[in-house]
């Protein structure tokens, strides 16, 4: 390993500090889990110190290296505005996230248009996220972990009345980025109102040698507008919000955005019964129209080559929960109901006659109940939950104007529509954790969970082998499975939170055992394997359900080293393996350390904060033999950041924030970055994307 964690820890730990945002953690209720969050609470309802997920220091555009200091989290990039969360050594479908209360059905099977493309920041807006075992109340199929973005309509109704808000431009260089923020709200005695829009643009970025970063550009504007209502016990409030993003590129995938139009709302309702009881209600749903095409932002060999694909997906969905007090605790109650519909046509520009029915109405319904008790003692806390989710899928038929030309392709369409499509999945998710309280310093944290995920739609009706990988990326073609079983994954987690004075360490050991996993394993289809040879020159990887084991740590280590000078350390390390085979889990992100120290003081009677952040990660040689994973090696950045205060009264705020991203220009690539598939460009089809190289962010903030 080129770069040792452990012989770098101490050295870290005592110089350096991240550069993006401080975090701090929580207890959700005295018996859940620690919670870790992001953001900037509107009001002291609970009394824990917050950063935004905010513009004022983003380097990526949607918000995923702010993300990505929460313990255990990484970002798997296949483009700029195309960051998936992986929480553990899981990505992609598994890890649940929510944006404003709404699970959003994304249009692109590669996860282009992923659940952290639809960030738009806004007041109150906050990152919360499970850490560790999470609460069947949670959410469904949360088997990889749970994060919620949103501002709590609560919060709302609680600020002062009046008028607030605030605005922000930003200047990001190399790429001659520029980003502008902006959100009003205005609050009576029962009723506020709020709108916020955005704009992203920036050109390609350059890594550490100054080589450009294929098909790194980007460009989006976005809106959203909400409103709320509350009269005596009862609360509504409604929410809508439209992302524009056009052409953005994505080099570690076969096609480049050309355009996403995503839409989505949500309609809450909150009865509050008593002062612990009460019922709560959402109705949400989104739409997503989708172009991404291999031509017009990236080089082809011919012009019989161009593939352009349209996709959209629709979604509708319902949750409810009624929550009581019980004994020394409290029952939670719920429901969730969750209709998704996806379709995608494949054509060429320059022949009329070409066409790949991709997807044709590919329905994906879920239907789930819960039940949540929480009991908060002197001695310890707990919360036991049970969650009962079903399933049902079904797809249209394949179609595609080659059937006339090439039997293969003939066999895999007959096959698909002569099949039964449709099939219901019935799974329990069941969730345990408990706190012991040994002492005033110490608690001791265990937790045990089982959870399930259903397959995917491309994972059970992609019928023609294509680069549909959900957003792995590890560019070989895949094809469906249709007896595809569920995943289920039983998962132990043991840990302890120690205070000593100012300072809290919080380490956890986790191990899952994931039976059933879905991967890809070498295609026995003597249809499809001839049609991907023929196209790609390598046979195809079918969805099949193996199984696998994924254990490791993650810490996080937090105090004051004097009245103005604060430090941060957060450590991950995880290890995953499938079983059926002695091969490492893809993409897998190797052992990371990031720490912050920030130092609080004054400059001609300006507040002044100052972070300075060391970011290292080790090397990764557990690869996956099977899908031609590369070895990486380890790497050291460091950050520096410089928040002043020009302007701070009750009613106005205006701040100047400068960031230096890899302030020693460091050459390297992530692990869990892309591989290049653009042609013709400085880094060569096959190479790592690299990471950016020196980048420089000022941002001019203004609250009023």
């Amino acid at each position: 390993m080129k770069y040792s964690l452990l012989a770098f820890a101490v050295t870290a730990a005592c110089t350096s500090a991240h550069v993006y945002a401080n975090t701090s953690e929580f207890i959700d209720s005295a018996s859940t889990e620690v919670i870790t969050v992001i953001g900037s609470s509107l009001n002291n309802v609970k009394d824990i110190e917050r950063e935004a997920v905010t513009a004022a220091t983003n380097i990526d555009a949607d918000f995923g290296d702010q993300l990505a200091l929460l313990p255990g989290v990484s970002i798997s990039r296949n483009g700029p505005v195309t960051g998936l969360i992986q929480y553990r050594g899981l990505f992609g479908d598994r890890v649940g996230v929510s944006v404003d209360g709404v699970d959003i059905a994304g249009a692109g099977p590669n996860s282009m248009d992923s659940p952290l493309s639809h960030v738009l920041p806004e007041p109150g807006l906050t990152a919360t996220l499970y850490r560790g075992i999470v609460p069947v109340s949670a959410g469904v199929q949360t088997l990889g972990g749970k994060l919620r973005i949103n501002a709590d309509a609560v919060s709302l109704f609680a600020l002062g009345n009046g008028i607030t808000g605030s605005v922000n431009a930003s200047l990001i260089a190399p790429g001659s980025g520029h980003q502008y923020q902006g959100n009003v709200l205005y609050k009576t005695d029962q009723a506020f109102v709020s709108g916020a829009f955005m704009h992203q643009q920036r050109d390609e970025r350059e890594s550490g040698d100054n080589t450009v970063i294929p098909n790194s550009h980007y460009q989006r504007n976005g809106a959203k507008f909400r409103l709320g209502y509350e009269w005596g016990k009862h609360q509504f409030d409604a929410s809508y919000q439209q992302l524009n993003t056009n052409e953005s590129g994505t080099p570690a995938l076969a096609m480049d955005i050309g355009f996403i139009d995503a839409a989505w709302y949500r309609v809450g309702y909150r009865y509050n019964a008593g002062e612990a009881e009460y019922f709560a209600m959402n109705w949400f749903g989104n739409s997503n129209q989708h172009a991404m095409d291999n031509f017009s932002q990236r080089m082809i060999m011919s012009e019989s080559m161009a593939r352009e694909n349209n996709a959209d997906a629709i979604a509708q969905g319902l949750d409810a929960k009624y929550v009581m007090p019980l004994d020394t605790g409290e029952l939670e109650l719920g429901a969730y109901l969750h209709h998704a519909r996806n379709n995608s046509v494949i054509t060429n520009p320059n022949n009329g006659m070409f066409f790949v029915d991709n997807f044709t109405n590919a329905k994906r319904d879920t239907a789930s109940v819960y039940a949540q008790w929480t009991i908060n003692t002197d001695a310890y806390s707990s919360t036991l939950g049970t969650r009962y989710t079903r399933v049902s899928m079904d797809a249209g038929e394949a179609g595609s104007n080659m059937v006339m030309m090439n039997p293969a392709i003939a066999t895999l369409v007959n096959s698909f529509n002569a099949a039964d499509r449709d099939k219901n999945y019935s799974m329990l998710d069941v969730a345990a954790t408990t706190r012991y309280h040994a002492s005033d310093s110490l608690d001791i944290v265990l937790g045990i969970s089982q959870k399930n995920r259903a397959p995917t739609y491309f994972e059970r009706y992609t019928w023609l082998p294509l680069g549909i990988s959900g957003g792995m990326a590890d560019g070989f073609n895949y094809i469906g499975n249709l007896e595809l079983d569920n995943e289920t994954a039983r998962k132990i987690d043991v840990g302890i939170d120690y205070n000593y004075e100012s300072w809290t360490i919080s380490p956890r050991l986790f191990y899952q055992d994931i039976e059933d996993y879905i991967t890809g394993s070498p295609s026995t289809n003597m249809a499809a394997n001839m049609v991907s040879s023929m196209m790609a020159g390598t046979e195809p990887f079918q969805w099949t359900n193996t199984d696998a084991v994924i254990k490791g740590a993650d810490m996080t280590v937090q105090g004051q080293l004097s009245d103005s000078v604060s430090l941060r350390a957060v450590a991950t390390i995880q290890h995953g393996n499938r079983d059926d085979i002695d091969d490492a889990l893809f993409r897998i992100a190797p052992e990371h350390l990031t720490t912050t120290v920030q130092w609080n003081t004054q400059v001609f009677d300006a507040p002044l904060q100052m972070q300075l952040t060391s970011e290292l990660a080790g090397a990764q040689n557990h690869v996956s033999a099977l899908q031609n994973e590369a070895s990486t090696a380890g790497y050291g950045l460091v950050h520096i950041t410089g928040l002043v205060t020009l302007l701070d009264s009750a009613h106005s705020n205006l701040q100047v924030t400068a960031t230096i991203h890899n302030l020693f220009d460091k050459e390297y690539a992530p692990h869990t970055a892309g591989i290049n598939r653009v042609m013709n460009t400085d880094v060569e089809v096959g190479e790592r994307v690299p990471g950016a190289g020196r980048e420089w962010h000022l941002s001019l903030s203004y609250r009023f």
